[in-house]
């Protein structure tokens, strides 16, 4: 069998021009051809590969690696303790499956290759209109006095004292940045962007959502984080999204969704041929294995 692989690694040297050996023994060769195949078979690809293979050590630990396989699949290949019949038929079942992949990938790229698209995300779209709403945003500001390492009465003592300073005239932003234990944002006055519902915890975004005035500013509010003083600064009103602005989002799904079906349609194609009695088939053999795994149901209902 190593032999057989041998013979197939060297007949596929032939498609690289530039394979070069990296690691020999007696028994065991590993190429460039092997690194490049070795990781894109484990979906290292593109950019991904290109960090991956920056760290220190990892180039020399994929041929490594690779290495190690073939030196064990070499001493095992004259190990009489190995089922070598099971290790046969399940390098072939493998390769089954691998050639059933590639073959049904081909069919699905050509059952899809009139596809229009463009029709079809549009055809989605419609279907889920209310999905691509965007709901009110607002922007607000905020000044955290955290219960972290406070009691919560004296973090709510500092909430009331900022929030009179605020009423007495001092600026949100310079507070913020002297009070707020949220130092994420503290920086920027406490700003916190836009956001829509179901993004913060629920009795800040309950107040923040309720808040009309562009500068009102609310009392301290309490969350499982402390106390919050809100500033509101603007809200932005929901509306549809165009098909325009999410057909990018929308082709991955319905690409994705017709390959699958697509692939369904192929296999349950071959079923069929099997259930309609179609191929050659030994039945006293089949039905000996169905009886062998059936249920006996008259001794389950006597149970």
């Amino acid at each position: 069998m190593y032999a057989l692989v041998m013979v197939f690694f060297v007949a596929c040297s032939s498609a690289f021009a530039e394979n070069r050996v990296v690691l020999k023994s007696s028994d065991v060769v590993v190429t460039t051809e092997d690194f490049d195949r070795y990781l894109t078979d484990a979906g290292i690809t593109g950019a991904h590969r290109e960090r991956v293979l920056a760290q220190q050590g990892a180039v020399q630990a994929v041929f490594e690696n690779i290495y190690v396989v073939r030196a064990f699949a070499a001493k095992g290949q004259n190990n009489d303790s190995i089922d070598h019949a099971y290790v046969d038929w399940a390098v072939a079942h493998f390769r089954a499956g691998l050639l059933m992949k590639k073959q049904l990938e081909l069919e699905v790229q050509a059952a899809l290759s009139n596809t229009d698209w463009n029709a079809v995300a549009k055809e989605y779209y419609t279907a889920k209109k209310s999905d691509y709403k965007v709901g009110d945003q607002i922007s607000v500001d905020h000044i955290l006095i955290s219960t972290a390492d406070r009691t919560p009465k004296e973090a709510k003592a500092s909430a009331d004292n900022v929030l009179a300073r605020l009423q007495a005239g001092d600026e949100f932003k310079v507070l913020a940045q002297e009070y707020s234990d949220d130092q994420s944002n503290a920086a920027k006055g406490g700003n916190l962007g836009f956001f829509k519902r179901n993004s913060m915890v629920k009795p800040f975004e309950d107040v923040a959502f309720a808040m009309t005035e562009e500068g009102e500013i609310s009392g301290p509010v309490e969350t499982q984080y402390g106390y919050h003083i809100i500033k509101f600064n603007e809200r932005m009103l929901g509306r549809q999204q165009s098909f325009e602005e999410v057909k990018a989002k929308i082709l991955p799904i319905v690409k994705a969704s017709a390959a699958a079906d697509a692939r369904e349609s192929q296999i349950e194609a071959l079923k069929k041929v099997a259930r309609d009695g179609a191929l050659e088939s030994n039945r006293p053999v089949l039905n000996e294995y169905v009886q062998r795994y059936s249920i006996d149901t008259d001794v389950g209902n006597k149970q």
